[in-house]
């Protein structure tokens, strides 16, 4: 199949630093940055409706020696009820640590789980950088992001409540190939689950670093689908079925490293989505577009 993208809306925000998740829910976006210290909660226009503290410092930007490092987060359902759950890339000892948010927002206070017990368990992965996540059904399918020097992305698949089951939960882990010729190598920067389709969404970004710490100098960003990836989810490796060059199809996107991606409706074979990216100045993009599945 092939993807044709059109960017339908994009705004610039110069004051909230970071963008690398974003979940839509009941009408509402919610914006989060990997140094930000609130969550950032929007309309479907991109206005502002609301923020919620999630960490306390004085400056803009969380010194990166110390920031959780929120990479991804998903909406969930815990004791039947609506949550946002946000985790941190496990790169360090401070980013092992995720954050939970009971939804719709009043004025609910976040509670804070470290996830480092579950982190250790995969021994198997050179290079630990959780940045994407997705709710799959029964499955809750994690993605480590690799580098220059590991240039491999990892897919993690798990349980919902693997938090409560840090120690036992099931975990399967695969390597995601990306079957085409890229400039250079591409790390998974976020997932998304279309349940209509059973198609999971996955962005791709590449960025001159060879570890799991550093930035590095922005390239491409890159928007893959796998189909029928219910059938795909048992250890055994996983590819893309295809991929486009977000830069290609509209130059918004050059020099942005999209980190998040959410999907806001279905109808037959259109999707819309909303899409985060980190200029790594200290603002965020965000990106509404459509996309039309073809054979």
């Amino acid at each position: 199949m092939k993807a044709n993208i059109t960017l339908l809306k994009s705004l610039l925000l110069n004051d909230y630093p970071s963008g690398s998740a974003i979940n839509y829910y009941d009408g509402h976006l919610y914006v989060i940055g990997d140094d930000a210290n609130k969550l950032l909660i929007l309309d479907s226009n991109y206005n502002e409706v609301n923020t919620v503290p999630f960490f306390h410092y004085e400056e803009k930007r969380i010194p990166k020696a110390k920031k959780t490092d929120l990479e991804t987060a998903v909406i969930l359902d815990v004791d039947g009820q609506k949550h946002l759950l946000a985790l941190g890339s496990a790169a360090t000892k401070e980013r092992k640590m995720g954050v939970l948010l009971r939804l719709p927002f009043t004025e609910n206070k976040p509670s804070y789980i470290s996830y480092a017990s579950f982190i250790k368990r995969l021994q198997q992965i050179p290079g630990i950088n959780i940045e994407g996540a997705a709710l799959a059904g029964s499955h809750f399918i994690l993605s480590n992001r690799g580098n220059e020097s590991n240039p491999v992305n990892h897919l993690i698949i798990t349980t919902p409540d693997f938090l409560e089951r840090q120690e036992d939960a099931a975990i399967r882990i695969s390597k995601l190939v990306v079957p085409f010729s890229l400039p250079g190598f591409a790390g998974v920067s976020e997932l998304c689950y279309i349940e209509q389709e059973d198609v999971l969404l996955i962005i791709l970004s590449s960025e001159a670093t060879g570890n799991t710490y550093d930035d590095g100098a922005i390239g491409d960003s890159y928007f893959g689908w796998v189909q029928q990836i219910s059938q795909k989810l048992d250890g055994r490796d996983v590819l893309l079925d295809g991929i486009v060059n977000l830069s290609e199809a509209d130059p918004a996107f050059k020099g942005e490293k999209v980190e998040g991606v959410c999907l806001s409706a279905v109808t037959d074979k259109e999707w819309h989505l909303h899409l985060v990216a980190d200029n790594d100045q200290g603002a965020s993009t965000l990106f509404n577009i459509k996309v039309v599945m073809e054979d």
